[in-house]
């Protein structure tokens, strides 16, 4: 999937790599930093390896749940996660791959967050109906808090 309908969304995270990377791989910690300010998840399951699976169900404010599928395509500890969303009838979402690129700067870490489009009319519905820039902005600082309660 090349980038012509990719979301970017960076952030200095003030933690090391490694605490954003152990944040990624604790259940009970991407539970309280994945999805956007108010939604809390469950973890179903959480294997951060190539063909893993990352299944978790976001509790929207409102007490929507949307639940969640993601297969990691590609994994380089402290570097990169490449992951696909399998999308959702439910939602009328279809599937979309993220990159999660992070860069160790001392006791910082550089974080940019890619997800890919396959077109334009499926962006704008995350972006449009899903408030999906606000939401990954507040995502990840929601990784920031629990990275940094790790250092």
């Amino acid at each position: 999937m090349d980038d012509s309908y990719t979301l970017v969304t960076t952030r200095e995270i003030a933690a090391p790599v490694d605490s954003v990377w152990k944040a990624w791989n604790d259940p009970e910690k991407i539970a309280k930093w994945w999805g956007p300010a108010g939604f809390r998840s469950t973890v179903k399951e959480l294997d951060v390896r190539i063909g893993g699976r990352f299944e978790l169900i976001m509790h929207g404010p409102d007490g929507t749940d949307y639940p969640n599928l993601y297969i990691f395509d590609s994994v380089e500890p402290h570097m990169q996660l490449v992951y696909t969303n399998v999308g959702s009838a439910q939602f009328g979402l279809a599937p979309f791959q993220s990159v999660f690129d992070m860069e160790g700067i001392g006791d910082t870490t550089q974080v940019v967050l890619k997800a890919r489009f396959a077109t334009e009319e499926d962006k704008r519905k995350h972006v449009e109906d899903f408030h999906a820039v606000e939401g990954s902005q507040q995502l990840l600082q929601r990784l920031e808090e629990q990275a940094r309660s790790m250092s």
